[in-house]
């Protein structure tokens, strides 16, 4: 007679056919076609983050924000051509001109910075940017750095496979059988993932998540021990220094006291903002927040999940 397996083999299976799953599932994105790198733009794009940095720091002396910008502009001026740079200062300065002068968008706005002189006046600072940089780009530029033909950019993960390390603390809610319950927690993940052209990313990877909830309607006070292991899949889209993430995973759950797993779905999404690189990595701060619903497994109700906080992270390129 053959006898049932192990509560623990089960589990095993349990567990090792949705990762399966979910890595064949990463492994299908991970061969998506690549982008060939565009230099121009990319340089174009590390102007842009160079200076949004600086403007969100408080821009009021030019001639002081230039200097601090300067070395981060160099950093991108040294590793592109001459005439990469040279078509490059000339669409900025394209661009200047279409938006127009910003002392006159003032002057006529009655002394107000519309929305108008602000964007004019953001052209011209990058545009003068990066002309300051090309033209101490002889002088300072460090003799073992070469101009690349296909330059794509230092200031984004353009063109580029990167790796991302990211961790948060987070507040959830759970609601299970009618009955709500609060708790918190922390997660940490690690996702490969591709720039296409600038303006958006894929990333897939592994997530492993826990905390404590309160137990209902139980005295004196009582605490769960959830783990979250997840797949996360996430498409970011980039707007200058700012991201915006769409998320969905595969998830599953157990507890502390009980490794039955209990499986799932999540939608997420999350918006963050990009510090300048640092060596080789770009860090980031932002909040997510995100809804999970769990069907009935594991020897578990169907529960739902509000998750939210504030997540932290680095991309790194080899």
């Amino acid at each position: 007679m053959l006898q049932n397996p192990p509560p623990m083999a089960r589990r095993a299976r349990r567990c090792r056919k949705f990762f399966l799953a979910g890595a064949a599932l990463i492994l299908g994105v991970g061969l998506a076609g690549r982008v060939s790198a565009e230099p121009v733009p990319a340089l174009v794009s590390d102007i842009e983050r160079i200076v949004a940095a600086e403007e969100a720091g408080g821009w009021f002396v030019d001639s002081r924000a230039y200097q601090e910008m300067y070395p981060d502009v160099l950093e991108s001026v040294c590793r592109t051509t001459p005439e990469v740079r040279s078509a490059a200062l000339a669409e900025l300065k394209q661009r200047a001109a279409n938006a127009g002068d910003a002392r006159a968008l003032y002057a006529q706005a009655g002394g107000k910075l519309t929305s108008s002189a602000e964007r004019a006046l953001r052209y011209e600072r990058e545009a003068r940017a990066l002309e300051l940089a090309m033209q101490g780009a002889e002088r300072d530029c460090p003799f073992f750095i070469a101009g690349d033909p296909e330059f794509k950019g230092r200031q984004t993960d353009r063109d580029k496979l990167t790796l991302s390390v990211e961790t948060g603390g987070m507040a959830q809610l759970r609601q299970t059988a009618g009955t709500w319950t609060i708790g918190g927690g922390a997660v940490i993940r690690l996702l490969p993932g591709y720039g296409f052209g600038g303006d958006w990313s894929l990333l897939a990877g592994v997530e492993f998540g826990g905390g404590a909830m309160i137990r209902p309607n139980v005295e004196p006070t009582e605490f769960a021990v959830n783990y979250f292991p997840a797949l996360p899949i996430l498409l970011r889209l980039h707007q200058v220094s700012w991201h915006y993430d769409f998320e969905i995973a595969p998830v599953a759950l157990f507890q502390a006291d009980d490794g039955d797993f209990s499986f799932g779905g999540r939608v997420g999404f999350a918006a963050g903002v990009f510090a300048l690189r640092t060596r080789n990595v770009l860090p980031w701060v932002g909040a997510a927040v995100a809804y999970e619903h769990y069907v009935e497994s594991g020897g578990r109700p169907e529960a739902h999940f509000i998750r939210g906080g504030l997540r932290a992270g680095v991309v790194w390129d080899p």
